[in-house]
């Protein structure tokens, strides 16, 4: 059986990907216990869709279970790599050799569309919120689907390659990284929107979204920008590792059900809140082995070590790295993706996968079991710790020998060794709101210390000076930074050495910035004024502080006027024309900024000038309904340079050339006017305006219509 869908057009195939439907595939359906692809299934509706490339499968798990209660053979796919995209109810799976997209129909457990994308190497294909794309990230190609048929949908768009992989948000809008241009293009409904800038041509781009928004990350200038869903945007400073690290070596997740975006450069781990965009950062003891981007879920971020097939954790509200969890237990690929608040880590090319709860609690999944329910749990091994012991001298004997004379000693015996404690770890540096820096940390084992203090840069001050052996809370504020100086910390543990105090340190903090950024300004008015169009706004909490600066933009009919300003107001000269406008203020500092917007109408100033040029005492002077002397006539004016009148605004029309053919008198510019309660336009040279020449328009002393 074959059918067909619609083509790319032969002459738009240069840059783009073509897309041919070769047919509905013949995939088998493998039901445990059940033979019949037409009957209708009940899968869990906690659960998820994973690949078994060895196998050609894939298998639906019950995620409060960790088991298996459906299963696909794809035709055709054994021992290929696939991507599946599941989104709402939306199942996608493409098969990496042959570039085949089919969809999953849970309800009878079989695939019922197939479409092939040739000569795609860099296709990429992403489903959600009931949108579908293409993307060639070669050639930059973007061409929408229909998520339910797999059907081109309108023209492709053309987008300057390599892009960068691409996500839609919860708004249904397709973002998608574009490092050619240094910004972020945006679809909807198959429409290129308005893209974002996010840094310069050639930077390292990647996105995230985070929560439904979002999440477009700079690794070249340590920046992200965080599109809300009202389209604001919050740009937030990085550390310095970041832009450090090298290109490429940045990692960060596709996505997160939650705000939190973890970022792993080197030993770093930096967590972006993209709610409020409040950042932390730790500095990890690592293996060097091959991961893969880290995940979010509640208080806990998972790494996935490829080389030894497991996930390393750091506990974010202990600050320590908890036990690893097995996935597959060898080297290998790890898929791993957040999903209905679980995590999900599978080895696609072998018969294990785990599925993680928001508590840290594991389920090991056998993808290959044969039974539902399926998988047994496999038992983590308990390690030991050795111990010793010390014996006490024994008395001498006492007889009745005479006392030998007490010999002095030529020196003193070495003192016994101490060995030290272990070094503090998991420092973890966060910049607060009011320009401290908080770090926190955890003492390492060995010998009993006795106290931790903070080493500083020169110029802050930490408190309390000298932390307990005991804590109970292992965490120093260090105050006196400079918003955008990025400062690094270690802690040293103190014991006693013999006769004097020792202390070993811990390693650096990853650098940390002093000030967060500041919030958004609020109360945004615009009025207009002789001068152009004044705009105020009022700072936010801290202004002063935080060393915040500010950029206003106003936006009308693809017209954008750009001014830095310092102050809370500013007068744009070049806007001086009546009408709706867009107006952005975003406060900013080294950390970052937010952006508020608001829509306001702007009116230049309305002021009343006399009538000159008007004729003799009995002479009319006209006022046309339109800016046109063919219009219709609003009223006449007898005697008119006698007269004044309220000059509202001015325009160009219809040209004008008086009887007495002077060239002073002839023009294409009208004053709208008010005048005994009638308004309409008055040719320009009768109110006697302060500009000169009358035929141009006097703006911003008077505002065009």
């Amino acid at each position: 059986m074959s059918g067909e869908h619609g083509f790319f057009r032969g002459d738009r195939l240069t840059g783009h990907i073509a897309i041919g439907v070769v047919g509905v595939l013949c995939a088998a359906a493998v039901v445990f216990g059940v033979g019949m692809a037409s009957a209708k299934y009940h899968l869990a509706d906690v659960g998820g869709w994973l690949a078994s490339s060895k196998k050609g499968e894939l298998v639906h798990v019950n995620g409060l279970s960790g088991k298996v209660d459906g299963k696909i053979t794809l035709s055709g796919s054994t021992g290929h790599p696939m991507k599946v995209i599941q989104q709402g109810g939306v199942v996608l799976i493409v098969d990496e050799v042959t570039h085949v997209v089919s969809r999953v129909d849970p309800a009878h457990l079989n695939v019922v569309q197939g479409a092939t994308y040739r000569g795609a190497a860099g296709m990429q294909v992403v489903s959600g919120s009931g949108a579908a794309y293409a993307l060639d990230q070669v050639k930059g190609s973007v061409q929408r689907l229909d998520p339910m048929t797999l059907a081109t949908l309108g023209n492709p768009l053309g987008l300057t390659g390599p892009i960068g992989a691409g996500a839609i948000d919860a708004r249904s809008v397709l973002w998608v990284p574009v490092p050619a241009d240094g910004n972020a293009a945006s679809v909807r409904s198959g429409q290129a929107g308005q893209p974002v800038g996010i840094g310069k041509t050639g930077d390292d781009l990647a996105l995230t979204i985070a929560a439904g928004a979002a999440v477009i990350t700079d690794f070249t200038t340590a920046e992200s920008v965080i599109i809300g869903p009202d389209g604001t945007q919050m740009k937030v400073k990085l550390p310095s590792t970041v832009s450090e690290a090298g290109r490429g070596t940045v990692m960060a997740p596709a996505s997160t059900d939650g705000q939190l975006v973890p970022l792993l450069a080197g030993g770093s781990l930096i967590v972006l809140n993209s709610g409020n965009g409040s950042l932390s950062s730790v500095s990890l003891q690592l293996p060097r082995h091959r991961l893969a981007p880290p995940q979010a879920l509640g208080q806990k971020v998972y790494i996935p070590d490829q080389s030894s097939g497991s996930l390393l954790v750091y506990d974010a509200a202990t600050n320590r790295m908890d036990q690893q969890v097995p996935v597959t237990g060898r080297p290998g690929q790890l898929d791993a993706f957040v999903k209905d608040g679980l995590l999900w880590v599978n080895g696609p090319d072998t018969s294990k996968a785990v599925v993680v709860d928001g508590a840290g609690g594991h389920r090991p999944v056998q993808k290959y079991s044969p039974d539902v329910p399926g998988g047994a749990n496999n038992p983590i091994p308990k390690i030991g710790n050795p111990g010793g012991d010390q014996g006490q001298p024994k008395s001498g004997h006492r007889g009745n020998y005479p006392r030998l004379p007490r010999i002095p000693l030529l020196h003193k015996p070495d003192p016994p060794k101490v060995t030290p404690p272990g070094a503090p770890s998991n420092l973890r540096a966060a910049a607060q709101p009011d320009g401290s820096i908080k770090v926190d940390f955890q003492p390492g084992g060995g010998a009993r210390t006795t106290g931790f203090r903070l080493l500083t840069p020169t110029g802050l001050t930490a408190a309390p000076k000298q932390i307990g052996p005991g804590g109970p809370d292992y965490t120093f504020t260090a105050t006196g930074g400079t918003c955008g100086t990025e400062y690094q910390f270690a802690v040293a543990a103190l014991y006693r050495n013999g006769g004097h105090t020792s202390e070993i340190d811990s390693a650096y903090t990853t650098p940390t910035l002093s000030c967060t950024e500041p919030d958004a300004p609020s109360g945004i008015t615009g009025i207009g004024t002789s001068q152009g169009a004044h705009i105020s706004w009022q700072a936010p909490p801290g202004a002063a502080a935080k060393k915040v600066s500010y950029v206003t933009e106003v936006d009308r009919a693809q017209s954008i006027n750009q001014t830095y300003s310092n102050g809370t107001s500013i007068t744009v000269p070049d806007i001086w024309k009546n009408g709706t406008y867009t107006i952005k203020v975003t406060a900013s500092n080294a950390a970052g900024g937010k952006t508020a917007t608001v829509t306001r109408k702007l009116t230049g100033p309305v002021n009343t000038y006399t009538i000159h040029n008007g004729g003799t005492a009995t002479d009319y002077s006209y006022i046309w309904a339109q800016a046109d002397p063919k219009s219709a006539v609003v009223e006449k004016i007898q005697n008119a340079n006698s007269q004044s009148v309220q000059v509202i605004c001015q325009k160009i029309g219809a040209q004008y050339s008086h009887t007495n053919g002077k060239a002073a008198f002839s023009g294409k510019l009208y004053d709208n006017v008010r005048h005994n309660g009638h308004v309409g336009y008055m040719i320009g040279y009768m109110p006697n305006t302060p500009h000169n020449p009358w035929q141009q328009l006097a703006g911003p002393a008077i505002w065009e219509c």
